[in-house]
């Protein structure tokens, strides 16, 4: 999910200065213009070693320098990432309580770090507090800007977090808050707009970012069905960034989209065999299904649910992805532990979703419709929001709603897993013989 790329990605969310233009306010929304940006943490693998090695280095020879320490910290937050070691997170914690150590006083790079941190492991409360204690002391810090924003988003707080982004943008305009603007219109529905934002930040970006934002804005390609564009700044994004990892993401989804499907299982693995994420094993073993390959994918759903465990045990919140696993693939009752549990922390657009999906698992489709209109509020471009909700409205015989929001979501994404397809399409099959139903509308 492009959600993934700006929460969890930390690593340009962490960028510390930059020119980039400063946004016209003839509208609330309006997006910044681009000129050029900086990472405090490089994105490829090997830059992220070398810059690892390198503060080690430096702390040798200078062991007070907790900025430097603060800056390790965010270096292992990205590792943990890069490599989907979660032990890395118990490395940046370590760095961090050391610059608290050095410089207990208004240390805004540690408080920085600790909000990145909080973010990574999906404790977006405390990454908030921590984003607001930094830019107490620093109004002007990009990161703690770009985390603010994140938490804000993940915790559907979307008014503040356009206020957010107004002020990060006025403060310290950057390709990490042009990115941020360019969401927070993809998930209002204005992916044109979303896109634009984009190519003018990759225009003038480092090539790192330039992957970034490439692979972005590929996804919101392939969402408008605009396939050769979104392989052509695939193909940029990698040349740029050889096995850019998220932009093999992408590749994964636009092989589904062109039905590549054989590409798609063997670039799936090479993403899993790098970063095992849930969302991303549970995609492979959904393709592997709709292939009739159901060894592989039970093999595939098992390490999902090792890889969840695994993460839990290291702190890092996964009741999100562990609602949606379950509620498809394994227990009711489990999925909708997990997701009153993460409805309970925080109401976006995502989570709402997974909500909507478990009580529909446990036969509450009353209930379910409800959070689901809560989870479309926004209109936002996610087939599955639609697909789920279209399959709720269906349940409760509200069959021309039903039509209306299965055949949206089936529209929205050609990427979309082929097994969600499938069982989207073959509730819309059902339905397409039975009366309608208007009076329950489609609101």
């Amino acid at each position: 999910m492009r959600r993934s790329l700006i929460v969890i990605g930390i690593g340009v969310a962490l960028a510390v200065s930059g020119g980039i233009g400063v946004a016209s306010t003839t509208d609330q929304t309006t997006a910044p213009t681009v000129s050029s940006p900086a990472q405090v943490v490089p994105d490829s693998g090997q830059d992220l070693t070398a810059t690892i090695t390198a503060l080690q280095s430096t702390l040798r020879r200078v062991p007070e320098d907790h900025v430097s320490w603060a800056g390790l910290s965010l270096a292992y937050v990205e590792q943990a990432r890069v490599t989907g070691l979660a032990s890395y997170y118990d490395k940046a914690d370590e760095a961090a309580a050391r610059s608290f150590e050095i410089e207990p006083d208004e240390n805004f790079h540690a408080l920085t770090a600790d909000a990145a941190i909080a973010a990574a492991r999906h404790d977006f409360g405390q990454a908030l507090d921590s984003a607001e204690q930094a830019l107490a002391v620093n109004p002007r810090d990009l990161g703690a800007l770009a985390v603010r924003i994140d938490a804000l988003n993940e915790l559907g707080r979307y008014d503040a977090q356009l206020r957010a982004l107004r002020t990060a943008d006025r403060l310290q305009p950057s390709t990490a808050i042009a990115a941020r603007y360019s969401y927070a219109y993809e998930l209002r529905g204005d992916l044109e707009r979303a896109g634009d934002i984009l190519r003018r930040a990759a225009a003038s970006a480092t090539r790192a970012d330039q992957a970034y934002v490439l692979t972005l804005r590929a996804d919101i390609l392939r969402k408008q069905g605009r396939l050769p564009a979104a392989g052509r700044d695939l193909d940029t994004a990698l040349r740029a960034v050889p096995g850019h990892l998220p932009a093999l993401v992408s590749t994964a989804r636009l092989h589904v989209a062109r039905g590549e499907l054989d590409a798609a299982v063997e670039t799936w693995r090479d993403v899993v065999s790098q970063q095992p994420l849930p969302e991303y094993l549970t995609e492979l073993g959904e393709l592997l299904e709709h292939l009739g390959r159901d060894q592989e994918a039970a093999t595939q759903f098992d390490v999902v649910r090792t890889t969840i465990e695994l993460l839990d045990a290291s702190g890092v919140g996964t009741d999100l992805e562990t609602a949606l696993f379950e509620a498809d693939h394994g227990s009711a009752d489990r999925a909708l532990t997990q997701a009153r549990a993460e409805w309970d922390r925080r109401t976006s657009v995502h989570v709402a979703d997974a909500y909507a999906w478990a009580l529909h698992g446990a036969g509450r489709d009353e209930d379910a419709l409800r959070i689901s209109r809560a989870a479309t509020r926004l209109e936002t471009p996610e087939a599955r929001f639609w697909i789920h909700r279209g399959t709720i409205e269906a349940a409760l015989g509200m069959t021309d709603a039903a039509r209306t929001h299965l055949r949206r979501g089936l529209d929205t994404d050609p990427g979309l897993s082929p097994w969600q397809r499938d069982r989207a399409s073959a509730t819309l099959a059902r339905l397409s013989d039975g009366p309608g139903n208007s009076t329950k509308g489609t609101r």
